[in-house]
C-alpha cells in the first residue's frame, strides 16, 4: 500500500522535515513510535487536565482553512474544515483485548434475528443452489463447535480440513435455513486467533449469504454503495467487475425499501437494545444499495441488487467513539521457514435494514475493555497537530512513481476534523492493546491518475494522529 511504501521511501525526508523544527525536540516521537513514553506523556493529564485547554483552543477553529501544494511530492491538500471535538469532561486510557463471541452471546443474537427460524447445517452446501433435501437431513444444535474436533471427527472432509488449516484451535458456527418463512437466511460465526473474532448474518428473499464463511474480518459489510436515485447502482466503485460488462443488474422487487430512515435507524437500535449492547452507537447511516447474485435453474448468474439503510454502530467511551475504520491490523509475511498471516480488526456492528427488517448483521472484531491505565490524559494543542498533520500528509501520501509524472498529482481534500479514540497496540501484539484519543482528519484522496483512492473505506479518515504524543497512526501496523 502506498501508505507503507512511502514512508519508507522517504524515510530520510521525514527526518529532515521534523527535526528541522529546532523549536519542537518532542517531534521526533513522530517517528519512535515509544509506547512506553507515550504512557509517561499520558500521564502529565493527571493534575493538569489539558483537554479543558483544546476545548478553548479548538473554539478559534470555526473554520480551519490552508492550501498545501508540494510540487516536488506532487501532492495537493485543500483544508477547509470545522474542528470537532466531543462533549466530555476528559480523555483517557484503556487497555482492551480481543474477545471471544460465547454461546450466551450467540444464543442472544440469533434469537434477536431470527427467532422463529430453524437452521441446519450449511457444510459442504452451495449457497447458490442448495440441495434442500440433504439440508433438512442435518438439522442444527446451534452449538458453537471446536474446530479442532470437528477436523478429527469428519477425516478427508474436505470442508473442514480447509477450517482447520485457517483457524487450527478456532471455533466456528455454520447455519442455513430452510426458507420457509420465505426467506433464505444465513448465520455464520468463527472465533480465530489469526483472522479474528465475528459474527455475520443476513436474511434476503433471494439468496443465502455468499461466501460467509471467508476467514478475514473486515471492517464493514463489503458488498454496498451508496445507492443512487434513478440510477443503477456502480459496484466497480468497490472493486466488483461482471464477465459480461454489459450485465444488466437489476433491483430485487421482492426486497422493497419503502420506510424512512429514521424508522431504519429505529429499528437498528431496538435489536441492538434486546440483545444487549448498549454500549454501541449510531455512527454513520444511509441508502445504499447491496449486491445480490444467484444462479437461475438453468444455472445462469442472476445479478440483483437492493436498496438498504445502512449504519455503522461503535463502542463509545466516555460519550466519545472508538474508530478503527481506516484499516485493520495486519501482518502477512514470512518469519523464517513459517508463514504469519494474523489479523486484528475494528470493533464495530453493521447493520443493514429494509421493509422485511434485519437484512443484514454483522458484529466485528469484538473486545473487552480490561482497566483504565490513565484516566484523565494530557492531550497536545491542536496548533501542534496541525503542523504535524501538514507535513505528514503529503508524506504520507506522495506517488511510489515520482520520476515517471509530469504534471500528475496527488489531491486531497480535507472537509472534517474529529477528536475521537482509536485502539493502538505493541508491533507484534494481537492480544492486547490499547484506546488512546487521536485527531482524525477526514475527506477524500484522488490518487495521480484521478482515481479515488478507497483504501480507507467509506469512512474517509485521511489520516490519523496521536493526540497524546503527535505520532501518526498507521492502521495496517496497529500503532
Amino acid at each position: 500500500m502506498r501508505k507503507t511504501t512511502a514512508l519508507f521511501i522517504l524515510s530520510g525526508l521525514l527526518v529532515v522535515s521534523l527535526t528541522g523544527c529546532a523549536d519542537t525536540p518532542e517531534k521526533s516521537i513522530v517517528r519512535e513510535k515509544n509506547m512506553d513514553k507515550m504512557l509517561e506523556d499520558a500521564k502529565e493529564g493527571e493534575n493538569n487536565n489539558s483537554y479543558d485547554q483544546v476545548k478553548e483552543e479548538v473554539k478559534k477553529y470555526e473554520k480551519y482553512q490552508k492550501k498545501i501544494d508540494n510540487k516536488k511530492l506532487k501532492v495537493s491538500v485543500d483544508i477547509d474544515a470545522k474542528v470537532e471535538i466531543p462533549e466530555t469532561e476528559k480523555l483517557s486510557v484503556y487497555r482492551v483485548h480481543p474477545t471471544k463471541i460465547d454461546q450466551t452471546t450467540f444464543d442472544k443474537i440469533r434469537t434477536a434475528l431470527s427467532p422463529n427460524t430453524s437452521y441446519y447445517d450449511g457444510r459442504g452446501i452451495d449457497e447458490d443452489s442448495p440441495n434442500m433435501k440433504k439440508l433438512v437431513k442435518s438439522p442444527s444444535d446451534n452449538k458453537i463447535k471446536k474446530i479442532q474436533k470437528m477436523h478429527e471427527d469428519h477425516p478427508g472432509d474436505t470442508f473442514y480440513d480447509w477450517l482447520y488449516e485457517l483457524h487450527k484451535n478456532g471455533e466456528f458456527y455454520y447455519g442455513l435455513s430452510d426458507q420457509k418463512d420465505g426467506n433464505y437466511h444465513t448465520l455464520y460465526m468463527q472465533n480465530s486467533e489469526n483472522y479474528g473474532n465475528c459474527l455475520r448474518y443476513k436474511c434476503s428473499k433471494n439468496v443465502f449469504g455468499e461466501r460467509f464463511y471467508h476467514a478475514d474480518v473486515e471492517n464493514d459489510i463489503e458488498d454496498i454503495v451508496p445507492a443512487k436515485d434513478n440510477e443503477a447502482p456502480d459496484f466497480t466503485e468497490i472493486g466488483i467487475s461482471f464477465a459480461n460488462e454489459e450485465q444488466v443488474i437489476e433491483r430485487a422487487k421482492n426486497e422493497p425499501l419503502t420506510l424512512s430512515q429514521k424508522e431504519a435507524e429505529q429499528k437498528a437500535a431496538e435489536v441492538l437494545k434486546q440483545i444487549g449492547f448498549n454500549d454501541f452507537h449510531n455512527f454513520s447511516g444511509g441508502k445504499y444499495s447491496q449486491l445480490l447474485t444467484a444462479k437461475d435453474s438453468n444455472g445462469k448468474t442472476k445479478i440483483t441488487y437492493r436498496d438498504v439503510y445502512h449504519f455503522l454502530f461503535l463502542r463509545k467511551l466516555d460519550g466519545v467513539f472508538v474508530n478503527n475504520q481506516a484499516g485493520f491490523k495486519l501482518t502477512d509475511e514470512w518469519q523464517g521457514d513459517n508463514y504469519t498471516k494474523k489479523m486484528w480488526g475494528s470493533e464495530a456492528i453493521a447493520i443493514n435494514i429494509n421493509d422485511n427488517g434485519i437484512a443484514d448483521f454483522f458484529y466485528l472484531s469484538p473486545l473487552t475493555v480490561d482497566d483504565t491505565v490513565v484516566k484523565t490524559s494530557k492531550i497536545k494543542p491542536f496548533s501542534e497537530i496541525k503542523e504535524i498533520f501538514e507535513q505528514m500528509v503529503v508524506i504520507d501520501n506522495a506517488p511510489e512513481d515520482l520520476e515517471q509524472l509530469k504534471d500528475e498529482k496527488v489531491t486531497i481534500h480535507i472537509n472534517e476534523i474529529h477528536l475521537a479514540y482509536t485502539r493502538i497496540s505493541e508491533k507484534n501484539s494481537f492480544d492486547s492493546g490499547l484506546v488512546v484519543p487521536v485527531w482524525n482528519f477526514e475527506g477524500t484522496v484522488m490518487d495521480e491518475y484521478g482515481q479515488k483512492d478507497t483504501r480507507n473505506g467509506k469512512n474517509g479518515i485521511v489520516l490519523s494522529v496521536n493526540a497524546i504524543d503527535g505520532s501518526v497512526i498507521n492502521y495496517d501496523l496497529g500503532y
